[in-house]
């Protein structure tokens, strides 16, 4: 990984240091052994390091991090990796906390990734720019905070399913690459006042925006969301900031009560009510809108009969290897239907200005924070035991070895 290591003059340490603003390295590499990964603003990457009176600086071409990757058979690990020098267009990213979108990847994990084809797993992650080529500095500086979707690949790494989970990484952002707003593959500055955590929720709740952006939502339609996972949670509040009266559905009387605790207008308990009746009890006429989350084809069937003639659906669940019967949609009961389907700058932006204004909340729906080296157990978790989380927040900060699960 490094070249041969050599003594430099002190004005060479001096210089390098200036060039990567950090002076702190310099002060203590002849006090206590010092082993420092700096990246400068050229985009040299040295590793400078001491032992005794012993100083050396050896230029870098890659850098250590980990990365959360499912290997087949339903497993995960983390893995060591190996992010290669930057270039004029690329920012390093270091990232201080990741969500976990379970519907995505725990299909990941169960269908994607086989041995020998391994995925690397992540949604859209919170970090803090490290450093920033000369063609990108335009637009990003050094300690902004980013979210985004779809980091570089590692050369030796596996290939990207999202790619979030994954510390450092390089983003290219010239424009012939990367549409900073764009689809799956955008990178925001997050606002101040919105915490690391909070924020690492944006990248999903940006699709419940766009879920409830796309049937052109007014004040006063009444709305029926079908799950309460994150996507419906978010998906609720969403619909209910475009003015909607909202009405939510689910089997865990844990998350309606979340849901209310959120500002849903109404809760229906699908354990102990059937759906369609109990929605026809508050909106004889039915729903103006649905959006299902769940991706259940059973579930979209048994409650077409919520909605209202000429009403409007939301497909926001992923509905994968389903038998579902296109023609049940057909006819005058569904005017029209909407397909959300990824992540967009915009959406994830304004997601992020309503959690600074405290109007989108995230902190009562994490269950689990826990450290980076849990990653095997928590998909264990997330696979076979859905009932015991909700929301759960990786956090890659290294200093921090707690652990903990809120519920």
């Amino acid at each position: 990984m490094d070249s041969d290591q050599t003594v430099p003059s002190p004005a060479f340490i001096h210089a390098l240091a200036r060039e990567a603003t950090w002076f702190a390295t310099t002060r203590s590499l002849r006090r206590q052994p010092v082993d420092y990964y700096v990246y400068c603003h050229s985009f040299q990457v040295f590793h400078l390091g001491s032992h005794g009176d012993h100083v050396y600086c050896s230029q870098s071409m890659s850098t250590p991090g980990q990365q959360i990757v499912a290997i087949g058979n339903g497993k995960v690990e983390v893995r060591e990796t190996e992010i290669p020098a930057p270039d004029d267009w690329h920012i390093l990213v270091k990232l201080e906390r990741s969500a976990i979108s379970s519907g995505t990847e725990s299909h990941v994990v169960r269908n994607l990734a086989r041995e020998g084809h391994a995925c690397g797993l992540g949604y859209a992650p919170v970090a803090r720019i490290e450093a920033v080529g000369g063609s990108a500095a335009p637009y990003f500086n050094e300690g902004d905070r980013v979210i985004y979707f779809a980091p570089d690949q590692p050369p030796e790494g596996p290939r990207h399913c999202g790619g979030g989970h994954q510390s450092p990484a390089l983003l290219n952002v010239s424009p012939e690459t990367r549409d900073l707003l764009g689809p799956d593959q955008f990178c925001v500055k997050i606002p101040e006042g919105v915490p690391s955590e909070q924020a690492a929720f944006a990248g999903i709740a940006a699709v419940s925006s766009m879920g409830a952006s796309m049937p052109g939502t007014k004040p006063g339609d009444k709305v029926l969301v079908l799950g309460q996972g994150l996507i419906g949670q978010f998906a609720a509040q969403h619909f209910r900031l475009r003015g909607a009266e909202v009405a939510v559905s689910d089997l865990d009387a844990r998350r309606l009560e979340l849901a209310t605790t959120c500002g849903a207008d109404h809760v229906i308990n699908a354990a102990e009510q059937d759906t369609v009746e109990a929605l026809r009890t508050i909106w004889p006429k039915g729903a103006d809108i649905v959006a299902d989350t769940t991706g259940s084809h059973r579930v979209i069937e048994a409650t077409l009969g919520a909605i209202r003639t000429r009403g409007k659906y939301v497909f926001l669940g992923w509905c994968k290897g389903s038998d579902f019967a296109i023609e049940r949609l057909q006819g005058q009961k569904i005017f029209e239907a909407y397909f959300p389907w990824t992540l967009e700058g915009p959406h994830v932006l304004h997601s992020l200005r309503m959690m600074q204004l405290g109007a989108l909340l995230t902190e009562p729906m994490v269950t689990h924070r826990v450290a980076v080296s849990e990653a095997p157990a928590i998909y264990e978790m997330v696979l076979h035991a859905p009932d015991k989380y909700l929301g759960i927040v990786f956090n890659w900060d290294e200093a921090s070895t707690e652990t903990s699960a809120t519920k």
